[in-house]
């Protein structure tokens, strides 16, 4: 019995896994018509240079661009890497979530389904802001929508509404502090797209792990924008986006929370 349960284990983490894959093709498609301005429902995928309708076997995640190598098959010039970056981070995410979520009962499972769609979501937000410094309302007002959804259903699974009160003070704070400094600063120093990401991070995050979140976050953007300037890359003037260290941060607050802030206290224990 113990080792059906482990092979049905490995097998719902490999389909977890490939859906994670397709999914993480679809984002690059949403991500890039969004840049765009194309509708993502109108018009199969073609190459960005010549744009050459693109066959079925050169949309395989990850296979195809590595059978490829990388390049379009009829003007021979790059496929950015980010499209089996993103696939494979995708389908890491997605697994990453099974296994930490572990559903054993309905609302559990829901949880999880919202949880991997609210991550997919994220994700794609996290490269388009990183590519371009802007966070389309495509992708976080639907992720905010989750994760009303998330708070809204931790109520319906606990019967009890003394968890979505500390929630709600948290989403209102850092969203709070976040619109105070993107008001300030007149949009410069952040933008309104960060403003939605500090209200997931705290509908979705525990007080503990919104803790972490913040802090890795804030670290990851200070270390990440102090290198380029030693590199040459950017200067003290030059802006960063701050979206993606945001999401790292709140999936770093998410699986490891408590783990990192008992490694930090215990520093100084």
């Amino acid at each position: 019995m113990g080792e059906m349960n482990t092979e049905w284990i490995v097998v719902s983490l490999g389909m977890v896994a490939i859906y994670g894959l397709l999914v993480g093709s679809f984002l690059n498609a949403w991500v890039w018509r969004v840049h765009t301005h194309r509708p993502i429902a109108k018009g199969r995928s073609m190459c960005p240079h010549c744009k050459t309708t693109l066959k079925w076997y050169e949309l395989i995640p990850v296979l195809s661009w590595l059978g490829l190598k990388g390049k379009c098959r009829t003007c021979h010039k790059p496929i950015s890497w980010q499209y089996p970056a993103v696939e494979l981070a995708n389908s890491a995410l997605w697994v990453s979530l099974a296994l930490y979520f572990n559903p054993a009962t309905s609302m559990a499972w829901l949880q999880l389904v919202i949880w991997l769609f609210l991550g997919s979501l994220l994700l794609a937000a996290l490269v388009y802001d990183a590519r371009w410094m802007l966070l389309p309302d495509a992708f976080v007002i639907p992720a905010t929508v989750l994760s009303i959804g998330l708070a809204v259903l931790s109520v319906v699974d606990s019967g009890s509404t003394a968890d979505l009160w500390p929630r709600l003070i948290a989403t209102a704070l850092f969203a709070g502090i976040f619109f105070i400094i993107w008001y300030a600063s007149g949009g410069s120093w952040i933008g309104d797209g960060d403003i939605w990401l500090a209200a997931i991070m705290g509908l979705v995050l525990t007080g503990v792990q919104l803790v972490v979140a913040i802090f890795v976050a804030f670290n990851l953007g200070a270390i990440v924008g102090l290198s380029l300037i030693a590199l040459h890359k950017k200067t003290r003037k030059s802006t960063i986006a701050f979206g993606p260290f945001l999401i790292i941060g709140l999936f770093a607050g998410l699986f490891f929370g408590e783990a990192l802030l008992n490694w930090y206290l215990g520093i100084f224990v």
